[in-house]
Order: structure tokens, then sequence, then C-alpha cells
């Protein structure tokens, strides 16, 4: 007859093996995410996993030359630049947990050791489950109205890649267009884009209503990202952002998806944005180098694939502002921005509404475990006010953590006429 003392101290006593060591909780986590387990694949424990108060890196954002030219017997002058800036990410804590009632345990007939490892098996494909799945949401977490929430030490919500990818054009224009402060925010990481201006994403536009192979042309905005900015059609777009993020083309589909310096390489983009770019090569068929089947079902720019991420259907994290001015001709233009929240990319007030395109290199985008609390299981537990249920849970410290912006990018949308 099976017991539930026994079985409690069962999963007490055992535990799965990828919750022996941090490379084992890593390949487990690369079997069942998408995104995530892009940004952990074939990285070394000693990238993933760290200790100490807080995430921290260095890093350069200016040569400070002291390079010359001379003659013989020339005099110099010495110096000792000072060309680091530290990054710092505070710890974020997740738990989720596996629970059971002494009927659910007691009530079995059979072998109590097979019906033991059936039970723990079912449980711990749940937790797991639910704990990878919510890492993998809170990856696109708004950063709208959560500057303190992620970047504070306070705060509970780790950082989502808009934080580190958005289509806000910062201060610093030294560097062309890029993504700078995320909105509302004041520093990333600790560090103001606003002052050192490589600390920044980069971007580029489209014009929806061009024909993707159109030139690009200029268009003076009102409102949210005020100026006179260079927008591309479609492919332009592409052209632009490949080079702007140095992706590097794969020689075969084979390199890619087996040489981890190709494969960290992304193109994530919601359904909208995969079906328009697969209408568009429909519409310049004929002018590609080899035919193609129409369904264009693994679309590729120089070699990288176009990825579907679910996420991006509904995700509310773009830039909306009052619904009186946000129309589909021309969002931005007199628009009043909202800092507090985000719309999907066809919300009623997003700003622009239309597909993104997000350019995302997994090396310098890393998920960050603590060395002594990667998925740590506790003891079994039960609250007095239910006696009969039995919890055991599961915590995680950790944080997503980037050391360069500039490698990634976001192509937004605008419309020019």
């Amino acid at each position: 007859m099976p017991s539930i003392t026994q079985f409690n101290d069962f999963m007490a006593s055992t535990g799965p093996a990828y919750l022996k060591s941090a490379d084992a909780v890593i390949n487990e986590a690369v079997k069942n995410n998408y995104v995530l387990s892009r940004l952990l694949k074939e990285k070394a424990s000693e990238t993933l996993v760290q200790g100490g108060t807080s995430i921290k890196d260095v890093i350069v954002f200016d040569d400070a030359s002291t390079y010359q030219k001379y003659q013989p017997n020339d005099t110099f002058t010495w110096s000792n630049p000072q060309v680091t800036d530290t990054l710092s990410a505070p710890w974020r804590f997740s738990m989720d947990y596996m629970s059971w009632t002494d009927q659910e345990v007691e009530l079995n007939d059979g072998d109590a050791k097979v019906m033991y490892k059936r039970l723990k098996r079912i449980k711990e494909m749940r937790m797991w489950t639910s704990m990878l799945n919510g890492m993998e949401n809170d990856l696109w977490a708004p950063s709208q109205g959560n500057s303190t929430n992620m970047e504070g030490s306070g705060g509970k919500e780790p950082y989502g890649l808009p934080a580190f990818i958005t289509e806000d054009i910062g201060a610093v224009t030294t560097f062309g267009e890029r993504g700078g402060r995320p909105i509302g925010w004041t520093t990333v990481l600790g560090i103001d884009p606003d002052t050192d201006g490589r600390w920044s994403n980069q971007i580029s536009f489209y014009d929806r209503a061009l024909p993707a192979n159109d030139a690009a042309t200029s268009k003076t905005f009102g409102g949210f990202n005020s100026g006179t900015r260079t927008v591309h059609a479609l492919f332009g777009a592409f052209d632009e952002m490949y080079l702007k993020v140095q992706f590097k083309a794969p020689l075969t589909q084979r390199q890619y998806f087996e040489e981890t310096n190709f494969s960290r390489q992304m193109i994530l983009c919601s359904r909208l944005g995969l079906n328009q770019y697969k209408r568009s090569l429909r519409a310049t068929n004929d002018m590609l180098v080899s035919p193609q089947d129409s369904a264009y079902n693994t679309p590729t720019f120089s070699g990288i694939p176009l990825e579907y991420c679910a996420n991006l259907d509904d995700a509310a994290i773009f830039p909306i502002g009052n619904a009186s001015v946000n129309d589909d001709k021309s969002g931005r233009d007199g628009a009043t921005l909202v800092t507090t929240s985000g719309g999907s990319e066809t919300g009623s007030t997003t700003i622009d509404k239309g597909a993104r395109y997000w350019f995302v290199n997994g090396q310098y985008l890393t998920p960050i475990f603590h060395s002594t609390r990667y998925m740590k299981k506790h003891d079994v537990m039960r609250h007095p006010n239910q006696p009969f249920t039995w919890v055991q849970p599961v915590d995680c410290w950790w944080n997503l953590f980037c050391n360069s912006r500039q490698r990634h990018g976001i192509i937004a949308p605008v419309k020019t006429t």
C-alpha cells in the first residue's frame, strides 16, 4: 500500500539528473524552450554560472588612442587611459513548485516503487515546463513602466529583450540612428546610453507602404523620434541592419545549424512579420537567383533564417500614444507618448503599427544563473491550513545579461505617405 510518508521521503531524497549540476540544467532548458534555449546553447558553464552579490562585467566604449608617429629623438608624453565601464545587473529570484495530496498518493494500486517513479516524473515535467515557460515569457517583458522593477535592486522582473533592444532613438547621434534609453529609463545595466553612445542598439526603419525593393527616402517626423530619418523599403532595411549588427553569412544551411558562431545569429519576428516577408519574396520572385516553392516555408536573409517567435504575436512591448492621433497613416506625428505601458504590433494605440524584426546575437546576450541557486530543490512541506496537500518548492536566481547592445538591432515600421 503506497504511503504518503514514503513518497515524501522519496521526493526529498531523489532528484532528476538535470538538477544535479549547472551543465545539466542548461541542457534540459535547451530541450524545452525557444529563445531561452538559443541563448543558452553550447555556452560554457563558466559563462552561464556566476556567484557574488550581483552580475557584473566590464565594457570598453572608447579606444582612447595612444597611437602616434614620430621622428628619432622626439620626446613623448605618456598617458594611462581609463577606458572601461562596469555593467551591473541585480539577481532576480524565480520560483515554481511541485504539489500533491494524500489521496493522490495513497489511492493507488500496484507496486509502490513504480507508482512513485511515475508520479514523480509527472510532477517534475509539469513544474519544469512551467518554470522554463515562465522564464521564456520574462524575456519579452515590456520595458515601459519597468525601469525600477528591472534596473533597481528591489525589483522582481528580470531584464527582457526590450530593455536592451528599443526603437526609441537615443540622444547621442554620433553613430547614426540607434536605440538609446528604453522609454521611461535613465540607465541600462547602470550605464546611461545618452552619455555613452556606443551603449545603444541598432535601428532601421522601413515604410510598410513601399514595395519591398524600392529605394530609401527621407522622412521628417514629429512627436516620438522626431527629426529627419532615413526610411527604407523592407529589403533595404534588412540590408542596412545586416551590416550594422555585423552578422556573418554561413556558406550552407548545415553550417548555420552546426556552428554556434552562426546559429547564435537570430532574426526573430511575429507571425505577421514572417508572413509579410514571405509575401515580399513572392512579389519579387522573378528577380531571385533561382525559382522557389511559393510557400517560402523557411525564408532566410543572407543564409540566416527568419524565425517565428509566438510571444511577439501579442507582446505589449511597443511604443503607444493617445488613440486620437495614432492612425495607420503616420502614428509618430503628433503622438503623445505613453511611458508606463506598451502595445502590441497592431494595437489600436501603437505608434506605427506593423511587424518588427529583431536581430539578436546570442554571443552577446546570456541568461546567467547563480552558482548556489540553479533550480535548487527544497524540502517537502505542508501548510497548517491545508494538512492534506504537500509542496516542494524549486527556486532559481538568475537574470538576462547583455554585454554589447550594438550587436543587436530592430527593424521598425513607419508610413511616409
